[in-house]
């Protein structure tokens, strides 16, 4: 029994030292995801991978966005598996209670009292070619006025009529 105890302790030791890490290997802090280099299905690094993110998750408090981390995640993931960043199209619709990700910092303090958390990974984002639109009848509806946008956001007239662009074009729809 004592064999066997200590058999399975080193089966459990040696299963942990084996397990993969959490890594950022494109977006720096964000977006960490485990890398199996034996995985039977990966991304294709021959591949154009087109991607409209539909995003309306709202922040928690003071923390980024999920939906923005998730789009890191997807970089981080295609890149991990070699495919270049030419091949990476992404796109985010900001819409319903993602909206308030768009706001510059000083109108975000304005609002809230605090600066903008999401400003330093939609930055990051947009510097490895994701582009972002914002619904504008989401800001009609939330009263936020397209001075208030920070600079990494375009705006588009509707989510319902982009997200419908980008899918007749060949992007395959993220939820």
């Amino acid at each position: 029994m004592k064999t066997f105890i200590a058999f399975c302790s080193l089966l459990s030791i040696a299963a942990s030292a084996s397990a993969q890490e959490w890594i950022n290997p494109v977006i720096k802090d964000y977006g960490k995801i485990k890398f199996y280099k034996n995985a039977e299905l990966v991304p294709d690094k021959n591949t154009e991978y087109k991607m409209v993110f539909d995003l309306t998750l709202d922040s928690q408090g003071d923390s980024i966005n999920k939906g923005l981390n998730k789009i890191a995640r997807a970089i981080n993931l295609l890149g991990a598996s070699g495919v270049p960043k030419e091949k990476m199209y992404l796109v985010g619709i900001i819409h319903s209670n993602t909206t308030s990700v768009i706001l510059s910092n000083e109108a975000h303090r304005k609002r809230t009292g605090k600066d903008n958390p999401n400003m330093d990974l939609l930055k990051v984002l947009t510097e490895n070619g994701v582009k972002f639109y914002v619904c504008g009848q989401s800001l009609a509806h939330r009263g936020i006025d397209i001075a208030e946008m920070n600079p990494y956001i375009d705006l588009s007239l509707s989510a319902m009529t982009s997200l419908t662009y980008f899918q007749y074009r060949g992007y395959a729809l993220m939820p």
